[in-house]
């Protein structure tokens, strides 16, 4: 299914080029011939179908080379993201039966520490660019599956109400019907380039970057990683800002899928700067609402409007708004994709009528069967073909949709997604904490800051730099705290639920008050 369409693509475009990495160009077949490459590589090893790989990478060639590997195996990807720490990359590994890591030398330490402490035997492939961007490729030979696989090829995390990330499994025909739906709706061809500054281990990267591209013979611009002495380093957006422009203006930038953070900080550019954005076409933003405020200024700074976006890690994308008339319906993710229904429901799953607010239902051939060991969850949220999303939004008269909610609880800072019954559960294994409560607080330009709420078993022992020191080791530095307030008592109701919209805006009942 999937690695048949890109060897399809091979075949149509071999001289044209399939990605953009910094300096490196590479084509459609010397793709090709780097994940043939890997492939047998991996095959010598034992690596074959049904068999987990995670890809501990950042966004680079690399990464889409091992996703191809492991796809043209019949083997399923585990994107991790490469700031988790050692804990966090320990438990997705141990939870799907890894059987190989491959990483960067960046990364390899990592890897071999985590390898080193599980009771199983975990292979180890560090790539680099000389192993896998070098080679012949003239006398390049093409071969495929004799028939198509359409069994497991990805597994993603997603998160919600119970704390814990849930497992998702999609097929081969699941990533190969949201090409489908998303090229049919969209009209991406090869004379698109587009450049992807999300990342690829989310869905949103994967699905609307790598697929999006490779699936229709697109030109794919990654955005290159910052090195300091030979060490990839993480920067805040705003200084890599100027090198976006640069590659929008250089590579003909057609579609520029993101998040409300980085089109706030795109729209921030000086007014004096002088940059050709007029080759994009499409720009779109997913991950989290897009606020007015967003839309406006980037309408204002480049004369284009910012699209939104729905979609999910279960079904990958699902509605775009590409009305005509954006301006006056910023705020609606528009009509559902090609050959993917979503309906708005109430309590009791009786459809509701335009105007009223409900549950978000979605039936789509690109849709997961459910999560991986979790029989009751899925009883709950896979229904006759349709998922239950647990996200609150209406139709209007015409049946564009509009997202206005959430039934599940998340962080959006600084373009990440972030479970704060993730960080809470961390938190309450500290000795000194008794309880725990995590929120997002509205950050000075876009997005959240994450804020901790501490009751802690003796305050004179536990203090911030101890709380934080302590998430270090186990939580990515975008999940750590920014703010630590210590309190006697976390407010509730009469029914002990927790009053989080209590604990964003006030201070007054600090401990240290």
């Amino acid at each position: 299914m999937l690695e048949q369409r890109f060897v399809e693509i091979v075949k149509k475009y071999p001289q044209k080029t399939a990605i953009v990495y910094d300096q490196i160009r590479i084509s459609y077949q010397e793709l090709y011939a780097r994940v043939k490459h890997l492939s047998n590589r991996l095959r010598t090893i034992g690596i074959g179908q049904g068999d987990c790989i995670a890809l501990i990478l950042p966004n680079c060639p690399e990464f889409a080379i091992a996703f191809y590997a492991a796809a043209k195996l019949n083997a399923i990807v585990l994107p991790l993201n490469p700031l988790f720490k050692e804990d966090e990359l320990s438990y997705y590994i141990n939870d799907t039966n890894a059987s190989i890591i491959i990483t960067d030398s960046n990364r390899a330490d990592i890897s071999r520490n985590i390898i080193s402490k599980l009771e199983k035997q975990i292979e180890l492939i560090v790539l680099d660019d000389t192993c896998l961007l070098t080679g012949e490729v003239d006398k390049l030979i093409i071969t495929e599956s004799t028939s198509p696989f359409k069994g497991d090829v990805l597994y993603q995390y997603s998160s919600g109400s119970t704390g814990k990330p849930k497992r998702v499994c999609r097929t081969q025909n699941n990533l190969d019907r949201e090409v489908i739906n998303f090229t049919e709706t969209t009209n991406i061809s090869p004379a698109d380039n587009i450049l992807c500054i999300v990342p690829l281990y989310h869905a949103h990267g994967l699905g609307n970057c790598l697929l999006a591209a490779t699936c229709n013979g697109a030109t794919l611009a990654i955005l290159e990683q910052v090195s300091h002495q030979k060490t990839t380093i993480e920067v805040p957006f705003v200084f890599r800002r100027s090198r976006v422009l640069e590659l929008i203006e250089k590579e003909k930038i057609t579609i520029l899928p993101a998040v409300p953070y980085i089109f706030n900080t795109l729209a921030e550019t000086p007014a004096d700067a002088q940059i050709d954005v007029s080759t994009l076409k499409l720009c779109f933003s997913a991950g989290n609402s897009l606020s007015k405020d967003i839309f406006d200024k980037f309408l204002q700074r480049f004369g284009i409007s910012v699209r939104q976006l729905y979609g999910c890690t279960e079904a990958g994308s699902i509605a775009i708004n590409l009305d005509e008339n954006s301006k006056n319906i910023y705020d609606s993710v528009g009509f559902p994709l090609r050959n993917v229904e979503i309906k708005i429901t109430n309590e009791q799953g009786k459809e509701l009528p335009a105007g009223v607010i409900g549950e978000v239902i979605v039936n789509s051939q690109a849709l997961t069967n459910g999560y991986c060991n979790r029989p009751e969850l899925n009883q709950q949220v896979f229904k006759n073909g349709s998922f239950l999303t647990g996200d609150l939004g209406k139709k209007d008269e015409v049946g564009r949709v509009y997202i206005t909610g959430r039934k599940k609880i998340f962080i959006d800072t600084g373009g990440h997604k972030v479970d704060p019954l993730e960080i809470e559960d961390i938190l309450i294994t500290h000795t000194q904490v008794k309880e725990a409560v995590v929120v997002g607080i509205k950050g000075l330009y876009a997005g959240e800051i994450i804020k901790a709420v501490i009751v802690p078993q003796n305050l004179e022992i536990c203090d911030e730099k101890d709380i934080l020191f302590y998430c270090k080791d186990k939580l990515a530095d975008f999940k750590i705290p920014k703010i630590i307030e210590f309190r006697k008592e976390i407010p509730k109701s009469p029914l002990g639920k927790v009053l989080r919209k209590n604990l964003i805006d006030t201070f007054s009942e600090r401990i240290n008050s």
